[in-house]
Order: structure tokens, then sequence, then C-alpha cells
């Protein structure tokens, strides 16, 4: 299991990233391989969701299942996925004055269809350089909302 933890600061407050990153119909807006997100499912009251997305990873496509299997408000986040892709992403949210600071923590299992393509490696490099822009989008959809609300 490959494990890559990134963080940062956002110029806006918790609750507002926080539910931004909660909704799985977002994903695509700021992660560059996720390709689609559908068949979003809402359970009743806690917030939790059970979807499909599709991830391209190394320019491969996977179709997979994922579900919220955590779900603190304004606290911590995690997303896992199992079916056509092993994986999850751990959000963790801390207040800082009147800013977040965002922590992800991104923890997968590379796909053997990779690994008979790319070193695996390369495939942490890229997806290191893929979390990077994930945060970077984040950050600037967050406060560029903040500006025009």
């Amino acid at each position: 299991m490959n494990k890559i933890l990134r963080d940062v600061r956002i110029k806006a407050p918790i609750d507002k990233v926080f539910n931004f990153l909660a909704d799985p119909r977002n994903l695509p807006e700021i992660w560059p391989n996720i390709v689609e997100v559908n068949n979003i499912k809402k359970s009743k009251g806690d917030g939790t969701y059970t979807f499909d997305w599709t991830y391209k990873m190394s320019g491969t496509r996977f179709e997979a299942k994922a579900e919220t299997v955590e779900y603190v408000q304004n606290q911590r986040l995690v997303i896992a996925s199992t079916k056509g892709f092993d994986c999850t992403l751990s959000w963790k949210f801390q207040p800082e004055m009147n800013e977040t600071r965002l922590l992800l923590q991104f923890e997968y299992k590379t796909p053997a269809a990779l690994l008979k393509k790319l070193k695996e490696q390369t495939i942490l490099q890229e997806n290191e350089h893929d979390l990077d822009a994930v945060l970077e989008n984040v950050r600037s959809r967050a406060e560029l909302e903040l500006a025009y609300a």
C-alpha cells in the first residue's frame, strides 16, 4: 500500500471547505484524475455518500465504487474505494484563526495492470504531483468562492 501525505492552508472558513469536499459531485472539479462521479446516493441524516467513479491513473481508466466511511463534521472525512481501485482518501480539517489547514492522506494499492507498464516509483511521483494539484484546486476554489460571496 502506497501512502502520500499533503497539506495546505486555505483562507476560508472550515465549514465551507468541509462541506465542499464532503459532496462527491465536487471531486471531478478539483481532482484531475477523476473523470466522472455518478450513481451518487446520500444516506439519510449523517452526510455520508456511496458513489461510483471513474479514475485515470497513468493513462489507464478504472471504474470503482466508493463510500464515506468516516464523517465528523468540520474535522475528518474518509472515503474508501474497494471495488475497481483500492484506495482511501482521508481529509483532516484544522481551524487556524480565520483559515483552514487541510491535510490529505491518500493510500492506494497500485493496480497490477499499471505495474506491467510502468515502474511503481514513476506512478508514485505522478500521484504526488496530482495531489499537489488537488490541494491547490481546493484552495483556489474555496478562496475564490469566498471572494465572490
